[in-house]
């Protein structure tokens, strides 16, 4: 039985009203309830098992699931169905990686080596999509090269980001520098993109995150804040401003609000997990001295995401208290 904390999950936002029943199966997605959301696919793929849409949907789910091998199937039968749409060799290798990141070693490099196949493929259909460049660069810095990771290719892949978008530039170069174990330089780059574009919400939430996980509070704050009011409906700057005054037991009441409301909101994929967000929300009450809640919040980002760190040590955290 799940966390009474859930409740949350059943509000929708306003205006938000599913027209079809592939749009009734994505705002069950967005509401963090996969599992319907994956039946729910799994039937009308059987009725209309020639669309794409609906696999790359169903594979989604898949993933939220944690049913690699299916997800991996349904993303390979929405490429074999519509082979020139970029977005599904994109979901396609990530299906593929997460599969290999939960696999034996040598069956993974067989999968890594199909990861990056199918990212190239995306970037050569879609050259100017940045998400797919963002996923090859993440590729390249992480994985080992005898499946294709490389520096060079990185370096080669961050220049390319530059080109298209000089914003994003800085978050790729930023990328490479802290793969490169110099966060120093990493921030620098940042901290630029806020210097040379500060109108642009993103780039002032890609430094509050930063700064977030180098516990440098206070300026997490002022950036997430920044954002925020470049940009009110930013999820992801919501979260940080809620998490920096957490961690600095500043307005803690507005922080739990917040966390709260982006609880019973549908979630997007661009927008912080339900994990993420219900891992705040166990750290906010654990701030306020409730240990019951703040166990059940760190749990239900257990349900979410069985290996979500924070949450675990969250609880392990709690354990240790009197």
């Amino acid at each position: 039985m799940l966390a009474p904390i859930l409740i949350f999950m059943l509000l929708l936002c306003p205006g938000f009203q599913p027209s079809g029943k592939l749009d009734e199966a994505i705002l069950l997605y967005y509401k963090g309830d996969f599992k319907q959301a994956a039946q729910l696919l799994s039937q009308l793929s059987r009725s209309s098992p020639e669309n794409p849409d609906l696999r790359l949907w169903l594979g989604k789910s898949y993933l939220k699931t944690r049913e690699w091998s299916n997800a991996v199937r349904e993303m390979e039968k929405a490429v074999e169905l519509a082979p020139s749409n970029a977005q599904y060799h994109l979901w396609l290798g990530r299906a593929l990686g997460a599969r290999a990141s939960h696999t034996v070693f040598f069956k993974a490099l067989g999968l890594a080596r199909r990861v990056v196949k199918e990212f190239e493929t995306a970037s050569k259909l879609a050259p100017e999509d940045l998400d797919i460049r963002f996923d090859l660069l993440d590729y390249y810095i992480s994985a080992p090269g005898i499946v294709g990771g490389s520096k060079e290719k990185a370096e080669a892949q961050a220049q390319a980001i530059a080109r298209l978008n000089p914003k994003k530039g800085y978050v790729a170069r930023a990328m490479i520098f802290e793969d490169s174990k110099n966060p120093d330089l990493a921030g620098k780059e940042l901290l630029q993109a806020t210097i040379d574009y500060p109108g642009d919400s993103d780039a002032h939430k890609d430094l509050a995150d930063f700064l977030l996980a180098r516990k440098d509070f206070e300026g997490a704050l002022v950036h997430a804040q920044r954002a925020l009011a470049l940009d009110s409906g930013s999820k992801r700057a919501r979260l940080l401003l809620a998490a920096a005054r957490i961690r600095l037991r500043s307005n803690l009441e507005e922080a739990g609000k917040a966390l709260q409301e982006l609880a019973a909101e549908p979630l997007r994929d661009e927008d912080p997990a339900f994990e993420e967000v219900y891992g705040w929300l166990g750290e906010f009450f654990h701030a306020k001295g409730d240990k019951t809640k703040a166990r059940a919040a760190f749990q239900t980002a257990l349900v979410f995401n069985p290996e979500y760190e924070p949450a675990k040590d969250g609880i392990s955290k709690l354990q240790k208290i009197p």
